[in-house]
């Protein structure tokens, strides 16, 4: 009963599936760098002082840094977002909620905001591209030289 076009309708469901893969690629990259930084956390509790320790802290702080600005891991009850602001995963969330609708049509707002976080997702992309690419394989290396093994990025 809306009047709707097929046309609108394509690009509706063209527009939202995409948001939700990109979604779901967001939240597999989050998870597997988390578990890297467990590994990293559980290499340095026994580890002893000097270079290879030096540099795990250095890939640790990086994997951190990374994280911190994709989830908000802090909050707990419903109301700690006033302590606590959403990251970027929760404001491409909001953006795909926002967009949901009975009627199938992608407003300039949404196109506009999605824009903006794609922007944002493509630096952060970046960084975990490189975390992963350079930072993870150098230290791989140096913990093979050192007897130890390797970090494993899934």
């Amino acid at each position: 009963g809306f009047e709707v076009t097929p046309a609108e309708y394509a690009h509706y469901d063209e527009f939202m599936s995409a948001m939700e893969q990109e979604l779901n690629g967001m939240h597999r990259m989050v998870n597997s760098l988390y578990k890297v930084q467990g590994q990293v956390r559980n290499l340095l509790r026994n580890m002893e002082e000097g270079p290879l320790k030096a540099s795990g802290q250095e890939l640790l702080e990086e994997l951190v840094t990374w994280d911190e600005d994709m989830v908000q891991r802090k909050s707990q009850a419903y109301d700690d977002v006033e302590n606590f602001p959403n990251k970027f995963t929760a404001e491409y969330i909001f953006l795909i909620n926002a967009t949901s609708s009975e009627i199938p049509r992608v407003n300039k707002g949404s196109r506009d905001r999605k824009a903006e976080l794609d922007s944002q997702w493509a630096g952060l992309k970046s960084r975990a591209g490189q975390i992963v690419n350079t930072s993870i394989p150098a230290y791989n290396k140096m913990l093979w030289e050192a007897g130890i093994g390797a970090i494993q990025v899934n």
